[in-house]
C-alpha cells in the first residue's frame, strides 16, 4: 500500500511522496500484506476505483505533512467514501482521524481511530492509531480512561511508540487525579532516563503530583531544585511561579536560602546569562547574606561583569577576595582568575602571567566556574602565561616563553598550539629563517597540513611552492581549509584547482534486513506513507542511536531525507557512510528548502553561507541548545534574537520559538546578510558571527588590507579562528556541490576595511 501510495504522490508531483524511492518503500512492505484487503476488494468490486481511494489516502498524508489538516481531512473523507469496508475502509478512518487530531478536534478525531482500529492489519499503524486515540481522549477531557489505553499500549508494543506511551501515561494519571500512581511513574522514567529530553518537564509534574498526593517537602525539594538547575528552561523558570504562588496562598515553602539562590546565579552564570545573574544577585544582597555568601556574590558579581565587558568595575570587585584570607580558597581563586582575565585583556601581559602561573598550582572548585573549566585550568592557565604575549603582538617575549613552555610542559595537551605559536610568531617577526625551519618540525603530526602550507608560502622559488603546495593536499582533508587554500595558490601557479571528489554511490540494499533493525526501518516507512512523519522519524533515530548503526546508516538516511529531514542524512554520512556522491549531498544537504532560499533572497544573504553555519552550529537540529542558552539552527542567543526581530519587525512572540525552523532561519539569514552589508568577505562575516561585531570591526580596521590567509591566522581568539576556517571551508564544499564553484580559496585576496553598519 505505501509504494502505491508514494506513487500516486510521484505521479502529483507532491513534495513528500517524490522524495521517496519507490523501490526503498516497496521492499520494506512486500511482506506486510497491506495490500490484501483493498486488492480483494477491487477484484470482487471494480466499480470503486482503487486509484480514487489511493489518491484520497495520498493527499491526506501530503497535506498533515504540509500542516493542513482542512485538506487532508477532505482527502480522507473522499478516501473512506470510496472503500469505507476492510483494510482500506480503516486506512482512510486512521487519515480522518490524525486530520481532526491536527485541526483540535479531538473527541470527532478519537471516534474515527476507534472506528479504524479494529480493522487495522499493519501492526505499527495500529500501534499508532491506538497511541493517538488514547491522546485524543486525554485532550477531549477523559484522562482515566486515556491513562489506561497508554497503559495498554507501553505493555503491548515495541520501539517509540510504548516509548512515548510510558511518559504520556504518567501525564493522563496526573490529570485524572492519581496523583500517588503518577509520582511512581514519573519517578520510574526519570530514573531509567535521567538526561532524557522530556526530563525537565517531567520533573515540573513530578512536583505537582507529590504536592497533590500530600507529599509537601518533597515536592517543595523538586521545584525547588529544578528552579536551581534549570533556570533557563520553561520548566525552571515554571518551578519558581509555582513556589511563588503557593508561598502567597499560605502553604508552607520556605523562602531560597542564601546558598540556594547563589547555586542558581552559578548556574545562570555557566549559561553566559550575566544580566540575570546581577539581579538575582541584588536580590540576594538586598537580604544582607552572611559573610561567606556574601563573598561567594560578590565573586559571581565579578564574572558576570567580566562577561558583559565590565572589566574595570570587575577587578574593583576582585581585588579585595583575592587578598582575603578569610574567604574561602575557592572563592579566592576565582578572584585571582576576574584579575587575570582582566589584566590580559588591559594588555598589563606580565601581571596577568603571574597570576596565571599561580591559578596554574590550583586544585579545588570555584564558584560560577563550570567543573569541566575548572578541572582544566592548571593546564589551561599554565599555558595562557607564555601564550598572551602572542596574543597581545608581543612576539619576540612569546617565543621565549613558549618554547620555555614547551620545555617545562611535555606532555601537555598544549605542546602542539605553543609549537605552531611559536613559529607564526617568527613568521610576524619577519624571522623567515627560523620560521620555515619551526613550521618544518610541524610537518608531520595533527597540525601538518597549516606547517606545510606556511612552509610553502615562505619557500623560494615556484617549484618548490608548487611541491609544498601539493604536499598540502595530500595531507589536508579534502575541502578542508588548508587544502582550499593550497589548492588557491597552486591555481595562482598555472595548475587548475581541483574538482569536488567522490566515489560512486553503491545501490542502496533491497529491503532493511532481518532483526530489530530492518523491523524498524520497516515501521518508519509505513508511518510515513500514512503521513505520521514525525513519529516516522522518532523511530529512525532509534536505529540511528543503536549498535547496527552503522550497517543501516545509508537506509536510514535515505528515508529520513524522504521525510524531509536533514538532520539524520548528516550525522549518517559524517560518522558511518564514506564520501559517496550520494553521501556528500547528505553531508551537504539543501536543507529547509520551504524557508531558507526565500529568507536568504529576502535578507541579501547567501543560503549556501547560512547553510554552512547551520551545519557547524546546529548539525541541522532545530531544536539544539548550547550551555551558553543559545537556541536553534543558527544558535542565536534571546538577545541577538531580540535586537534582530525589533530590527526586521517580527513580533516579538515568535523570538520565544527559536527552536521552530520557520522562526530561527529567517532570523538567522537576516542577521547573516547585516554582516555581509558591515564585512563584505565571507570570512570575515563568520568572523563576525562568532566573536561579535564589535570586535571583528577591530580586527578588519587594524588589519586592513592584509592577505585573507594572514588575516585569519591573525584572529586573537582561537575559537573564532578554528570557526572561521571551518565554516569557510564548509561553505565553498556547499558552493562546489550545489553552484559548481571552484573549489579552492583565494588566500592572497586583501580583506577590506569594514563599513559601518550592525554592531550587535
Amino acid at each position: 500500500m505505501d509504494e502505491l501510495l508514494l506513487r500516486a504522490g510521484e505521479a502529483h508531483k507532491q513534495p513528500l511522496a517524490s522524495r521517496v524511492l519507490t523501490s526503498l518503500i516497496g521492499c520494506f512492505v512486500a511482506s506486510a500484506g497491506a495490500l490484501t484487503a483493498p486488492a480483494a476488494h477491487a477484484a470482487a468490486d471494480m466499480d470503486t476505483p482503487l486509484t480514487a481511494w489511493i489518491e484520497g489516502v495520498a493527499e491526506s498524508a501530503q497535506a498533515l505533512a504540509d500542516g493542513d489538516p482542512a485538506r487532508a481531512e477532505v482527502a480522507s473523507r473522499d478516501a473512506l467514501a470510496v472503500r469505507p469496508r476492510g483494510e482500506g475502509g480503516a486506512r482512510a478512518e486512521l487519515a480522518l482521524g490524525l486530520a481532526l487530531r491536527d485541526a483540535g478536534r479531538h473527541p470527532e478525531a478519537a471516534a474515527a481511530l476507534a472506528r479504524a482500529l479494529p480493522r487495522l492489519a499493519d501492526p505499527a499503524l495500529a500501534a499508532e492509531a491506538r497511541f493517538e486515540r488514547a491522546q485524543a481522549l486525554f485532550y477531549s477531557g477523559h484522562p482515566g480512561a486515556a491513562a489506561a489505553l497508554f497503559a495498554e499500549v507501553a505493555a503491548r508494543e515495541r520501539g517509540q511508540v510504548a516509548h512515548r506511551a510510558r511518559w504520556r501515561e504518567a501525564d493522563a494519571l496526573l490529570e485524572a487525579g492519581a496523583a500517588r500512581l503518577a509520582v511512581r511513574a514519573y519517578e520510574t522514567l526519570l530514573t531509567a532516563e535521567p538526561a532524557a529530553a522530556a526530563g525537565a518537564g517531567a520533573r515540573l509534574s513530578l512536583a505537582a503530583a507529590l504536592r497533590a498526593s500530600g507529599e509537601d517537602a518533597r515536592a517543595v525539594a523538586t521545584y525547588r531544585l529544578l528552579w536551581i538547575e534549570q533556570p533557563a528552561d520553561p520548566a525552571g523558570r515554571a518551578a519558581g511561579r509555582a513556589l511563588r504562588a503557593w508561598r502567597d496562598a499560605g502553604g508552607r515553602v520556605p523562602a531560597a536560602t542564601p546558598d540556594e539562590r547563589l547555586a542558581r546565579a552559578a548556574r545562570l552564570l555557566e549559561l553566559s546569562l550575566p544580566r540575570r545573574v546581577l539581579a538575582a544577585l541584588d536580590r540576594l544582597d538586598a537580604a544582607a547574606p552572611p559573610p561567606e555568601a556574601a563573598a561567594r556574590s560578590t565573586l559571581l558579581r565579578a564574572l558576570a561583569l567580566l562577561q558583559l565587558g565590565r572589566r574595570d568595575v570587575a577587578e574593583v570587585l576582585a581585588r579585595p577576595l583575592a587578598g582575603n584570607a578569610a574567604a574561602a580558597p575557592g572563592v579566592r581563586a576565582g578572584a585571582e582568575l576576574v584579575l587575570a582575565r582582566a589584566a590580559a585583556r588591559a594588555a598589563r601581559l606580565d601581571e596577568a602571567s603571574e597570576r596565571y602561573r599561580r591559578l596554574a598550582a590550583w586544585k579545588g572548585e570555584i564558584p560560577g566556574v563550570p567543573a569541566a573549566q575548572t578541572r582544566d585550568l592548571p593546564e589551561d592557565a599554565a599555558f595562557l602565561a607564555a601564550w598572551l604575549h602572542y596574543d597581545a603582538g608581543a612576539f619576540a617575549r612569546a617565543v621565549g616563553l613558549l618554547r620555555a613552555y614547551v620545555r617545562s610542559h611535555p606532555h601537555s595537551r598544549h605542546v602542539d598550539d605553543a609549537r605552531w605559536f611559536e613559529a607564526w610568531s617568527l613568521y610576524r617577526l619577519e624571522r623567515h629563517d627560523e620560521a620555515r625551519r619551526a613550521f618544518a618540525r610541524l610537518a608531520r603530526g595533527p597540525i601538518a597540513p597549516a606547517a606545510l602550507y606556511w612552509q610553502a608560502r615562505l619557500a623560494d622559488g615556484r617549484e618548490r611552492q608548487r611541491a609544498l603546495y601539493r604536499h598540502v593536499l595530500v595531507e589536508a582533508p579534502p575541502g578542508s581549509w588548508y587544502a582550499l587554500l593550497a589548492a588557491g595558490r597552486l591555481a595562482a601557479l598555472g595548475e587548475r584547482p581541483p574538482a569536488l571528489a567522490a566515489a560512486p554511490s553503491s545501490p542502496l540494499p533491497d529491503g532493511p534486513g532481518r532483526g530489530p533493525p530492518g523491523e524498524t526501518l520497516a515501521r518508519a516507512a509505513r508511518l510515513l506513507g500514512a503521513g505520521l512523519t514525525a513519529e516516522a522519524l522518532s523511530e529512525l533515530r532509534t536505529v540511528a542511536a543503536g549498535r547496527d548503526a552503522r550497517a543501516a546508516a545509508a537506509l536510514v538516511a535515505q528515508l529520513a531525507q524522504a521525510m524531509g529531514d536533514a538532520e539524520l542524512p548528516f550525522r549518517m554520512a559524517r560518522d558511518h557512510l564514506a564520501p559517496t556522491r550520494r553521501a556528500l549531498r547528505w553531508l551537504y544537504p539543501l536543507a529547509f528548502p520551504e524557508v531558507l532560499p526565500a529568507s536568504a533572497a529576502h535578507a541579501g544573504a547567501d543560503p549556501h553561507l547560512d547553510l554552512a553555519v547551520m551545519r557547524r552550529e546546529s548539525a541541522f537540529r532545530p531544536d539544539a541548545r548550547s550551555a551558553a542558552g543559545a537556541v536553534g539552527l543558527v544558535q542565536l542567543i534571546p538577545p541577538t534574537a531580540e535586537r534582530l526581530a525589533s530590527v526586521e519587525g517580527v513580533p516579538g512572540a515568535r523570538v520565544q520559538r527559536l527552536e521552530r525552523p520557520e522562526v530561527s532561519v529567517p532570523l538567522g539569514a537576516a542577521y547573516l546578510g547585516l554582516l555581509a552589508e558591515r564585512f563584505v568577505d565571507p570570512a570575515v562575516v563568520l568572523a563576525a558571527y562568532n566573536a561579535g561585531p564589535v570586535a571583528a570591526a577591530a580586527w578588519a580596521r587594524e588589519r586592513a588590507e592584509l592577505p585573507l590567509d594572514e588575516w585569519v591566522e591573525d584572529v586573537p581568539f582561537r575559537e573564532t579562528r578554528r570557526y572561521v576556517k571551518n565554516v569557510t571551508a564548509d561553505y565553498l564544499v556547499y558552493r562546489a556541490l550545489w553552484a559548481g564553484g571552484a573549489l579552492s580559496l583565494d588566500g592572497a585576496r586583501r580583506v577590506p576595511p569594514p563599513r559601518e553598519g550592525v554592531a550587535f
